[in-house]
């Protein structure tokens, strides 16, 4: 029976040192007739066309000065950009034929290139490991305040997990620089869960102390900051939706 749905959303996550297993999504999905139209950190939207295979291929690049000439590069070489992210990446497709090699499905014409590719993005990595001790020793001072003790233990678990993701987010690039497999240790999408479990949880705990604390300027202000990203998050979903 024919497929008569035209688009589908998924909500997936994929790390940057999980690009793999991203492109490898993103090729299942268009084996079974779905080809993707955005791609993004957590959310994917295809489209029903089951009349073309396509190979999928991310490069990430944040310092694109010239569109126009990066795609012509590409397009050269037979890849179409599908679309791109506010964080620097490029999602790229290409017709698939079982015919022809696999080596003709990679986007990078050398290793160097990937190798690149991957020490590009552990650079932003590294910025991140540098700012997260300093959130750590300021949810030390936190906890110095009695009554918002357990306000910084939970600050200091979620820079922690941060932390640790970060790490193992580093030896994983550092693997693909060495040319091993990346083995993917841990499961993102139950990590994310956790942490914003605890993130909610926090600002629970923050309206409470505050209110104890007579602050209300500081408890509206951190309320209207919420309701501000929820109101920007629901536009841009409904936005991507038309």
């Amino acid at each position: 029976m024919k497929n008569t749905k035209k688009t589908k959303r998924t909500l997936q996550f994929f790390a940057a040192w999980d690009y793999e297993f991203e492109e490898q999504e993103f090729n299942r999905m268009s084996e079974q007739g779905w080809q993707l139209v955005r791609g993004g950190s957590f959310t994917q939207k295809y489209e029903y066309d089951d009349s073309v295979i396509y190979r999928y291929r991310l490069d990430y690049n944040n310092d694109v000065n010239d569109m126009t000439r990066y795609d012509e590069t590409f397009r050269d070489a037979g890849w179409e950009r599908v679309n791109s992210t506010a964080n620097g990446w490029h999602v790229f497709r290409k017709g698939y034929d079982p015919q022809k090699p696999d080596e003709a499905y990679e986007i990078y014409t050398d290793e160097a290139s990937r190798v690149e590719m991957l020490k590009r993005w552990r650079n932003v990595c590294y910025i991140f490991f540098c700012i997260l001790p300093i959130n750590i020793f300021n949810s030390l001072r936190i906890m110095e305040t009695t009554d918002a003790d357990f306000i910084g233990v939970g600050l200091i678990l979620a820079c922690g997990l941060v932390l640790g993701m970060l790490i193992a987010g580093m030896l994983s690039i550092n693997r693909m620089i060495k040319g091993k497999k990346n083995t993917r240790p841990y499961p993102m999408k139950f990590f994310l869960i956790f942490l914003f479990l605890l993130l909610a949880a926090l600002l629970i705990a923050s309206g409470f102390v505050l209110i104890q604390e007579g602050s209300y300027l500081i408890l509206g202000l951190m309320t209207g900051v919420i309701i501000g990203a929820i109101v920007v998050a629901v536009r841009v979903a409904l936005a991507k939706r038309k």
